[in-house]
C-alpha cells in the first residue's frame, strides 16, 4: 500500500492518492464502513473489475469495468475482494470532490458509477495511461497530472462549506448543527442546501458518519472495552445510542466490529 501527500494546488480538495496491490483474500467480500467522503478507485490489472453488491444479502455483484467514482456513503457498502488486486484511487477530503464533479455529489450518494458517465473517454484513457505507467510511483504521478490539469477548469469551492466543514471537524464527538449554521450567515434552507451541493450528505448526516468514523481508531487500539465509557467520549447519549447508531452506519454491533488490518480501520471481511 503506498500513499501519496497531493502537491500544494490538490491539498485542499484531497487528502490521498494511494496505490494497493495484494493476492486474493481468504474472504470474498467486505463491509465498506461510512466516511462520509467521496472515492475514486480505478483498477489495473488487465481483466479486473471493481465488484459492488446491492447489499449484503445480494448473491450476484455489479461487475464495473474501468474506473469508478464512490459516492459519499452514510451507510454500509459492500465490495467483492476475490482474486488477486492492483489498484489506483483518490481519497478526496469531505467536500473536496465538488471541484471535479461539481452538483453531481448529492445524487451520488450511496453509489458507485462507471468514471467514464461522468468524465467520458478521458476516464478510459486515463486507465490507459496508469496501466502502462511502469511503477506504482509513475501511476500516482501521472494520476496528480490529471487531476491538476481538470482542477484548473474547476468551479471555485463554497467557501461558507468548507469553513462549516472546519468548525464540524474540531470536534467530531460535539459536531453540533445549529451554531455552525448560525455562524454561516445563512438560513437553515440555504445552509443544508449548499452543504449537501458540495459534500453530498446533509449537515445531519454528516455530523453522524464523521463522529462515527473518529471513534473507529479508538476501537482498534482498544483492548478490553469498557462500552458505556467509550460511547460517553465518543459523544452518544449513552451506550444503548451508541449500538444502534454503530448497528445503522455499519451493520455491525461495536463488539462484532474487526477491521481487516488496523490501519484499514473501514475495511471489515464479511465470512463466508
Amino acid at each position: 500500500m503506498l500513499r501519496r501527500a497531493p502537491p500544494a494546488p490538490l491539498a485542499p480538495f484531497i487528502e490521498c492518492l494511494w496505490f494497493a496491490e495484494r493476492e486474493a483474500l481468504p474472504h470474498t467480500r467486505e463491509r465498506g464502513l461510512p466516511t462520509g467522503c467521496a472515492d475514486i478507485v480505478i483498477p489495473l490489472l488487465p481483466r479486473q473489475h471493481i465488484l459492488r453488491y446491492d447489499s449484503e444479502s445480494a448473491a450476484v455483484p455489479r461487475r464495473l469495468r474501468g474506473g469508478v467514482l464512490q459516492g459519499p456513503h452514510d451507510r454500509v457498502s459492500v465490495r467483492g475482494t476475490e482474486g488477486p488486486s492492483a489498484v489506483i484511487g483518490v481519497h478526496f477530503r469531505p467536500g473536496g470532490a465538488a471541484a471535479w464533479f461539481g452538483g453531481a455529489l448529492p445524487e451520488l450518494r450511496n453509489r458507485t458509477l462507471p468514471l467514464d458517465e461522468l468524465w467520458g473517454c478521458a476516464a478510459s484513457t486515463l486507465r490507459d495511461e496508469l496501466q502502462n505507467a511502469g511503477t506504482p510511483q509513475a501511476a500516482l504521478q501521472r494520476l496528480e497530472s490529471h487531476l491538476l490539469r481538470r482542477l484548473h477548469r474547476a468551479p471555485s469551492a463554497d467557501t461558507m462549506v468548507l469553513q462549516a466543514i472546519g468548525a464540524l471537524q474540531r470536534d467530531p464527538t460535539r459536531a453540533l448543527i445549529d451554531p455552525v449554521q448560525r455562524a454561516s450567515g445563512c438560513t437553515p434552507a440555504q445552509f443544508i442546501g449548499r452543504f449537501e451541493r458540495a459534500v453530498g450528505l446533509t449537515p445531519k448526516r454528516y455530523a453522524r458518519v464523521l463522529r462515527f468514523h473518529s471513534m473507529l481508531p479508538v476501537l482498534v487500539r482498544a483492548g478490553p472495552r469498557d462500552w458505556a465509557q467509550i460511547a460517553v467520549a465518543a459523544g452518544y447519549f449513552d451506550q444503548s445510542h451508541l449500538i444502534h447508531e454503530f448497528r445503522r452506519l455499519s451493520g455491525l454491533t461495536p463488539g462484532a466490529y474487526r477491521p481487516v488490518q488496523p490501519d484499514q480501520p473501514t475495511h471489515v471481511a464479511i465470512a463466508s
